[in-house]
């Protein structure tokens, strides 16, 4: 599946933040209009490597330069050439300059003739047609999700971005981090694409969703640490007041079904034991190794997360005994796929662990009642109190507005509701612009 940043973006919207890129990516390659070059473009799910791409074979076509793209497609890895037959379909007409032994293996492998399955390096070397046809007009290799491109097409191109030198052939392809596979990139050069800066988040959040309140566009910006996707993404998951009232925004914020479907897979993928931990982890939100062993009770937490540490979800540092995900999303995701009673219980081991932590033990407790509870509700209010003191007139009113919903008592409910807002008053919070 390609990078879906590109098309995430809403039309018209510019491609923010990657001024940089774009000259290096196209000095490279207008040097390959000369010399031939291979650059290889590497970046975590949702970066924008697919926008990148887009803009590099746009800018290369507008200045006469033939391109020829291919996407890995997962449900077409097992086929062999299907890679080499999409990017070699504009030049079907032209396998003719080939002399007939290396035209007949090209027509085979691509699925335009038939005859016996040609020789690997025969058809490999037939590819190599592309240099006679860059003769008259440059040529530029695009490929997306390179990693899913069949092992046979992975073996030709690989075997064509080694032999571009003295070409008027350029190669340009994208992979996503962490994920290995059967094009051989050793030697070649690679471009990593990094989330975009701050003032690039902030701006892009601006073009794609002008209606969001700047409080709530600063926590989502919080949040996506600048992957392109997560910002265009996460406003949409929001509610109408929740895009207004940074007060109404969840501790974790909800995955549009883009995002869930780029992170979620992964996560549905890990066992039951380890999802269990990660639901801990997310819900806890400190890092702290320490406290989500003492949630995850008898279990061997180190030993149970190797799946997710193995597969580059999260991070353990032993030496200063945290453990946090690669990307905030990957726990938004976890939260996600976790149902409403696995939540539940990840909170009550949670309020059970910090015991000597009243104001997290009261909200922890808050979010693992099923129903009206006073007991919790007051532990709540006095969570409440605490940060009040502490001038944390937010945080106060989070944890009232938590209070007066599990209130048994109408009476309760209004005094703590009538509270929050006087505490809390979200236009003294500056909540509402």
């Amino acid at each position: 599946m390609s990078d879906p940043e590109a098309a995430g973006r809403p039309a018209g919207t510019p491609l923010v933040g990657r001024d940089e890129d774009l000259a290096y990516i196209r000095s490279f390659l207008t040097d390959s209009q000369v010399h031939g070059a291979a650059l290889l473009l590497r970046g975590e799910a949702g970066v924008g490597k697919t926008a990148v791409l887009d803009a590099v074979a746009q800018g290369a076509a507008r200045h006469g330069v033939q391109v020829l793209r291919a996407n890995g497609v997962q449900f077409e890895a097992d086929i062999s050439y299907a890679g080499l037959n999409q990017l070699l379909v504009p030049l079907f007409d032209d396998f003719d300059v080939l002399d007939t032994v290396h035209r007949d293996a090209l027509r085979v492998a691509v699925g335009i003739g038939s005859g016996p399955v040609p020789d690997r390096l025969l058809t490999s070397t037939a590819a190599l047609l592309l240099r006679t046809l860059a003769a008259r007009t440059p040529l530029l290799i695009v490929v997306d999700d390179l990693p899913w491109l069949d092992r046979a097409t992975n073996a030709v191109l690989g075997f064509v971005a080694r032999r571009l030198v003295g070409s008027r052939i350029g190669f340009l392809a994208a992979s996503r981090e962490g994920i290995d596979g059967f094009f051989e990139s050793s030697g070649l050069t690679e471009h990593r694409l990094g989330p975009l800066t701050d003032a690039s988040s902030a701006e892009l959040l601006v073009l794609a969703h002008p209606d969001v309140s700047p409080a709530v566009r600063r926590r989502i910006a919080s949040e996506a640490r600048g992957n392109p996707l997560a910002l265009v993404e996460l406003p949409r998951a929001l509610t109408a007041e929740q895009r207004t009232t940074l007060a109404a925004v969840p501790s974790v914020l909800p995955l549009s079904e883009r995002l869930q479907a780029l992170f979620a897979a992964r996560v549905a993928a890990l066992d039951g034991r380890c999802r269990d931990l990660l639901l801990i982890a997310a819900l806890d939100g400190t890092d702290d190794l320490a406290t989500i062993e003492a949630a995850g009770a008898d279990r061997a937490v180190v030993d149970d997360l190797a799946p997710a540490e193995q597969d580059r979800l999260i991070v353990i540092s032993a030496d200063n005994r945290r453990l946090s995900f690669r990307h905030p999303l990957i726990g938004s995701a976890v939260v996600e796929q976790a149902t409403a009673a696995d939540r539940r219980r990840a909170h009550q081991a949670l309020a059970e662990a910090l015991e000597d932590q009243p104001e997290r033990r009261a909200w922890h407790l808050g979010e693992a009642a099923a129903g009206p509870d006073e007991t919790v509700a007051a532990l709540l209010e006095e969570a409440a109190r605490r940060r009040l003191r502490r001038g944390d007139a937010l945080g106060a009113v989070a944890a009232l507005t938590r209070a007066a919903g599990l209130s048994p008592a109408p009476a309760d409910e209004s005094r703590r509701l009538a509270e929050a807002a006087g505490r809390g008053g979200l236009r003294r919070c500056g909540l509402r612009r």
